[in-house]
């Protein structure tokens, strides 16, 4: 194509024909239908990266796609995340590292390769590249406001994959699930000290708000609003998520969410101090009973 028919493009005084829009879109990675901002009411359109973990350079590419998303969010100066946790939301769990493995591992095991311990797994890890990863994502997530919302059976679903390790001889060494059992301990104590607070870092600049609902959730799934736009994204398989923008979808899960938070009980700021013991106090009890039992087998 001549210099002069480009320009013609790019100044809106010519249209892409059909061709030209197709190979744009695969060029860059797009959706046509997100290009031509189609709204459908009977369907919704999603990004999806599928996770090889046979290939780690995918799992980084994730980590990376997943960065980009933050860091996006924390370029606007009207941004918010509100994230219903079934399970730890994941730039919590890189805090500790090796909690954020556990999930990975099990994926590996229940769906890939299967019979490598968790230590030889995580020794085959490229640390360096991925713990750089989390630190740059877990910054990010620090400059963004943020609503969660929490069960009682959050922590749970991280101390049944610890168990279900346990008993199924995935752990080398006892001390292992013992160790990860106090990295959970530690990881609460820091979101119970940013709760108290209510900004991330016990500051006083980026909100955190969290919550404990009385319904149980039914996945992980994160709404970012970034100047009045909606995004959401769903956590799949355990390490994967899919995302759109799907006005419909997102306007839903916005409406979901407020009825949800109206159905929850408030566990940080000052004013919710005897619901915030409460709940922290509980979730120590479970990780508590857990290491007990592992101790005396």
């Amino acid at each position: 194509m001549r210099s002069n028919s480009i320009y013609r493009r790019i100044r809106g005084e010519k249209e892409l024909t059909f061709s030209e829009l197709q190979k744009l879109t695969d060029r860059f990675n797009l959706s046509i239908d997100g290009v031509l901002n189609r709204r459908s009411t009977s369907g919704a359109l999603f990004h999806y990266n599928p996770l090889k973990i046979s290939d780690q350079q995918s799992y980084i590419s994730q980590m990376q796609r997943m960065l980009n998303i933050l860091n996006l969010l924390k370029s606007s100066s009207d941004n918010e995340i509100v994230y219903t946790a079934r399970s730890i939301p994941f730039y919590h769990l890189v805090m500790q590292p090796e909690l954020a493995f556990l999930n990975l591992y099990v994926w590996n095991n229940t769906l890939q390769l299967g019979n490598v311990t968790f230590e030889t797994f995580c020794e085959k890890l490229d640390k360096k590249v991925i713990l750089s990863m989390y630190k740059k994502i877990h910054v990010a997530f620090l400059a963004i406001p943020s609503k969660e919302i929490w069960t009682v059976h959050t922590v749970g679903f991280t101390l049944r994959l610890l168990e279900y390790c346990f008993y199924t001889n995935a752990f080398e060494r006892k001390n292992t699930v013992l160790m990860l059992l106090n990295q959970l301990t530690v990881l609460m104590e820091k979101i119970n000290q940013d709760a108290s607070s209510g900004f991330k870092e016990g500051g006083q600049q980026t909100p955190f708000l969290m919550y404990n609902c009385s319904i149980d959730l039914e996945n992980n799934s994160m709404l970012a609003m970034k100047e009045n736009r909606l995004s959401l994204f769903l956590r799949l398989h355990t390490v994967n998520f899919i995302e759109t923008d799907n006005e419909e979808l997102c306007q839903a899960t916005f409406k979901n969410n407020n009825d949800l938070l109206s159905k929850s009980t408030p566990v940080s700021g000052e004013t919710s101090e005897k619901q915030r013991i409460r709940f922290f106090d509980h979730v120590q009890s479970k990780i508590e009973k857990l290491a007990q039992k592992i101790t005396e087998i």
